[in-house]
C-alpha cells in the first residue's frame, strides 16, 4: 500500500488538483492547515469546485475518505493569498 503526502499553497480562486486519479482506491486524509488565520478550502471531485459547490475542510481538523478507482480530488480558496492544504494518500492494492 503505497503512501504519498502532498503539501499544496492553494491560489486564491483557482482550482488546484490535490489527488490524481488511480486504477485502485485511495484513503485520502485532508488537512486544512491554516492554523492562525482559519482560511476556508472547499474540496470537490472536478475542476470546476468552488466555495459554493465544495466540501468545507474545516481549519485545523483532519478529514478522511476513500475515494474509488478512476476518481479524483479538487481543492479550492477565495481566500486573499490562498491557503495551506495537506493531503495524504493510501492505495489500497489487491
Amino acid at each position: 500500500m503505497p503512501i504519498n503526502t502532498y503539501q499544496y499553497a492553494l491560489p486564491q480562486g483557482t482550482a488546484v488538483l490535490v489527488v490524481p486519479s488511480d486504477n485502485q482506491p485511495q484513503e485520502v486524509c485532508i488537512h486544512n492547515h491554516e492554523h492562525a488565520s482559519s482560511k476556508e478550502i472547499f474540496i470537490g471531485g472536478s475542476s470546476s469546485v468552488t466555495d459554493s459547490n465544495g466540501i468545507h475542510a474545516v481549519a485545523t481538523q483532519t478529514s478522511t475518505i476513500v475515494i474509488r478507482p478512476g476518481d479524483e480530488l479538487w481543492a479550492y480558496t477565495n481566500e486573499s493569498g490562498g491557503a495551506d492544504l495537506h493531503i495524504m494518500t493510501v492505495t489500497k492494492r489487491d
